[in-house]
């Protein structure tokens, strides 16, 4: 038995161990045992926000809760919509040769997904982009037609997860696990059986979170810079009007319009949250704005997704040390190839994700990624 987990665990805390634990469960319930395989996302998220610490730290804590191996996803796959997010997580767990994969998720009954499915094969792309011409946005489209919650991106992401599986990987297994806690988004510190992630990154200096976090992985959050989106704002302004309105256009997921109003934004902005605000609109949600904002501070293009969403090649963050050999079973299937160091030989596979990491350290000012090594914890 192998199970993977997707996650971003920014940061790691009690609710993201409560479902290590469900996945320990089932494989000391397996006679012949397991392990458990995660892919996460380092330097950006799936929101368009700032990682609150670089990936090899947030790797380290998973294996000290109970993963066995984290295979970094790289930035393509990290910062994009939930079918693109799902996609790329699920190839690289698939060709680590998972059994299982196990979620949080407020809805347990699986066939809600199976319906949803259904709907979608029953519609065709033509009549989804003529509702998109018409102004609705893909939220509005999903809901009404889909019945896919925007309120709840626990349940998108799951669904996501559900149709990767279904379309390339059917013999994984879905095991859901009942969310529990606080609401994705609930930025408050109150008694809750698990504090949202969300919380924690806002009160990060609050000793009250020590009961939802451990005291290393708060311990290394604590002992460099904590990044936070207006943190990029200038660098971020300075890269929309050095590119213009004809260099945004070449950015990768930029709709046709859409450079100008970012443009004319930034001319005026005051701060990164203005920003956001000045773009959005009823057909573009703050998370695609954050994204394509994220987008350009990297200037990743679309040529960057073309060339670069369809590697084969990934990166270990961290090992338990017990189960290093792992590494050499999943390259010994030749699915996907595993690099633990990053070096001269194989660093033309990760050029962008070395970019995104320097552009992040231009901020914490951590070690730069080509120097870092692989956790062994």
């Amino acid at each position: 038995m192998r199970i993977g987990i997707i996650a971003e665990f920014n940061p790691l805390h009690s609710g993201h161990k409560y479902l290590i634990e469900q996945a320990q469960n089932l494989i000391a319930a397996n006679s012949s045992g397991g392990e458990i395989v995660c892919v996460m996302s380092e330097y950006f998220t799936q929101r368009g926000e700032v990682a609150i610490t670089d990936g090899y730290t947030r790797a380290k804590e998973a294996v000290r809760s109970g993963c066995s191996l984290v295979v970094a996803l790289p930035y393509l796959g990290s910062v994009a919509y939930s079918d693109d997010f799902a996609r790329k997580s699920i190839e690289i767990l698939d060709g680590a040769g998972i059994t299982h994969l196990i979620f949080g998720t407020e809805e347990m009954d699986i066939e809600v997904f199976g319906e949803i499915y259904k709907k979608q094969q029953e519609i065709s792309p033509e009549k989804y982009r003529e509702l998109l011409k018409q102004g609705y946005s893909f939220a509005k489209i999903n809901g009404e037609l889909y019945g896919i919650s925007n309120n709840n991106p626990n349940f998108s992401l799951a669904y996501s997860y559900y149709k990767m599986i279904k379309e390339f990987a059917p013999h994984i297994q879905l095991v859901p696990v009942k969310r529990t806690g606080q609401n994705l988004n609930n930025e408050n510190l109150e008694m809750a059986q698990h504090l949202s992630a969300t919380a924690i990154r806002k009160n990060i200096m609050s000793e009250e979170i020590t009961s939802y976090i451990s005291k290393e992985l708060l311990e290394d959050i604590r002992v460099s810079k904590i990044p936070t989106e207006e943190d990029f704002f200038e660098l971020l302004k300075y890269k929309i009007i050095s590119l213009g309105k004809d260099g945004l256009k070449n950015i990768y997921d930029m709709r046709e319009g859409l450079e100008n109003r970012i443009f004319e934004a930034a001319l005026s902005a005051k701060n990164y949250g203005e920003l956001v605000e000045l773009v959005i609109t009823k057909r573009y949600s703050k998370k695609k704005i954050q994204r394509l904002l994220i987008h350009v501070l990297t200037n990743t293009t679309r040529d960057d997704y073309e060339e670069l969403f369809g590697t084969k090649v990934f990166r270990v963050l961290a090992v338990k040390s017990e189960k290093s050999g792992l590494i050499r079973k999943i390259n010994k299937e030749e699915k996907i190839t595993l690099v633990s160091v990053l070096n001269s030989s194989n660093s033309m596979y990760f050029a962008q994700d070395i970019k995104v990491s320097r552009i992040y350290n231009l901020i914490v000012g951590k070690q730069d990624i080509f120097r870092e090594k692989i956790e062994l914890v």
